[in-house]
């Protein structure tokens, strides 16, 4: 739970850093950072929908996983499956507004 926390704070700072490589011909960078400001808000949003799904699915299965020593594993792999989906949907959102590079 503590490193959801943690990433929760995080990545609203990374938003703030940019256009994350994202590049369109016309585009000023304060536009272009804009818009990845805006997608980056659209996957944190999300991640907390699914930080908010997994911690219910630990809350009621993590006696069983601690009892066969599987805890901490689905916690990483809560994680990490959240942070991929968090690249995911900020690749879609910026290639959707007509970025390339990333």
């Amino acid at each position: 739970m503590r490193v959801i926390a943690v990433l929760a704070v995080l990545l609203p700072l990374a938003a703030c850093s940019g256009t994350g490589g994202w590049t369109k011909p016309g585009v000023t960078p304060a536009d272009a950072a804009a818009d990845f400001a805006d997608c980056r808000h659209t996957a944190e949003l999300a991640h907390r929908r699914d930080s908010d799904i997994d911690a219910d699915i630990l809350a009621t299965r993590s006696q069983d996983w601690q009892r066969t020593g599987l805890l901490q594993i689905k916690r990483n792999d809560f994680s990490d499956s959240d942070n991929a989906r968090d690249e995911d949907l900020v690749t879609s959102c910026m290639m959707s507004k007509g970025y390339t590079g990333g």
